[in-house]
């Protein structure tokens, strides 16, 4: 397939489109030369954007920085229009500018993609995958999965984003991720799919001296509670929980980090509730207690979000499984799947549902 071809065509139909037609003044005017668009130029462009600097941009390519202008002002040129404000801190995008570089990620990652189809045809996985994950997820699996992937697809190369539930929705329908996962998640946007691949419960993390075992959902109600805030999924789950048993959730503070959280409750300033993957590696080393929530117990389904229109590739597939085989091994691991009512640990996170 040529992809020459392919870029031009569509940064053509974004040149018709109203939002591109935004002409430059007469100083900044120039002659279109019509040349095809390649993808060198939309990759020079995307890291320009992404660094909000040439130098930087440069620097990480290892290209003479002239080039890289150059590559940009043609860029400029074919489009007639600027895609990037330029001033004493760097290269800012305009309007224009964004929206080309929503749509140029696109064209690469699917450049990207059929490469690895094409690859993947001969029983050889290569190519990279970019994956999303919310905190709880990369500090329970993320680098378990490295380490697998490494050992067993050597080929294939992981790149790891982590970020909040809404950043991940937006950042699988706009192709910045090829997979998402999130837990206690469910897109909804209709271009977006899910699997459910695991369930853990969400528990209440205390400074040490609290101590272990079980305590019930309505006593921890009575506080001080420390919890993300309303637009976490969450402190969604929290609230739903609630709500089934008539009680309101009051808070001391409101705050999505879960790093922040972890250090105020082992610091005594109340009681946070996350899943228990999030402060795993806090409670083994001591530095907060951990009790199982109990009438009623909370899940919090770990789900895996991609697009509809865009299933996974042959590697996304490969890497799939190995996400499941990593979340097997903890599931299967003594130090997450101890007594519950003496370290907190058991049935955090449920059996894999049968395929």
């Amino acid at each position: 397939m040529d992809w020459t071809l392919v870029v031009g065509r569509e940064l053509k139909r974004l040149k018709r489109s109203r939002s591109l037609r935004l002409p430059l003044t007469s100083s900044q005017a120039c002659v279109s030369n019509h040349r095809v668009m390649d993808l060198k130029q939309l990759r020079y462009f995307t890291l320009v954007a992404n660094t909000g600097s040439i130098a930087r941009a440069s620097a990480h390519l290892g290209i003479a920085a002239p080039a890289i202008s150059r590559s940009i002002a043609a860029l400029e040129t074919e489009l007639n229009c600027r895609l990037f404000d330029r001033d004493g801190r760097g290269m800012r995008l305009t309007k224009t500018g964004e929206r080309l570089n929503e749509r140029a990620g696109g064209i690469l990652r699917e450049v990207e993609l059929t490469r690895q189809e094409i690859a993947a045809d001969g029983h050889h996985l290569t190519g990279e995958i970019v994956i999303g994950a919310t905190p709880a997820v990369m500090a329970l699996i993320g680098q378990a999965l490295i380490e697998r992937v490494e050992a067993e697809a050597p080929s294939v190369r992981p790149r790891l984003l982590e970020g909040y539930s809404g950043y991940l929705q937006n950042w699988a329908l706009t192709g910045v991720v090829d997979l998402a996962l999130a837990n206690g998640f469910e897109p909804t946007n209709p271009l977006l799919a899910r699997k459910r691949l695991a369930s853990e419960q969400l528990v209440a993390v205390a400074s040490p001296e609290v101590g272990e075992g079980t305590v019930g959902f309505d006593d921890i109600l009575k506080g001080p509670l420390i919890l993300p805030s309303a637009t976490n999924p969450i402190r969604g789950l929290i609230d739903g929980a609630a709500k089934r048993i008539r009680r309101q959730v009051k808070t001391r503070l409101d705050v999505d980090s879960a790093t922040l959280l972890i250090d105020l409750a082992a610091a005594g300033f109340g009681v946070a509730i996350l899943p228990y993957g999030a402060v795993a590696r806090d409670f083994q080393v001591g530095r907060i207690s951990v009790r199982r929530i109990v009438d009623p117990v909370i899940p919090c389904d770990l789900n895996l979000i991609f697009r509809r229109d865009k299933p996974p590739s042959k590697v996304g597939l490969a890497v799939i499984e190995r996400i499941e085989a990593s979340l097997a091994e903890v599931v299967a691991g003594g130090k997450h799947r101890g007594n519950m009512e003496t370290c907190g640990q058991s049935a955090c996170i449920s059996e894999l549902p049968k395929k």
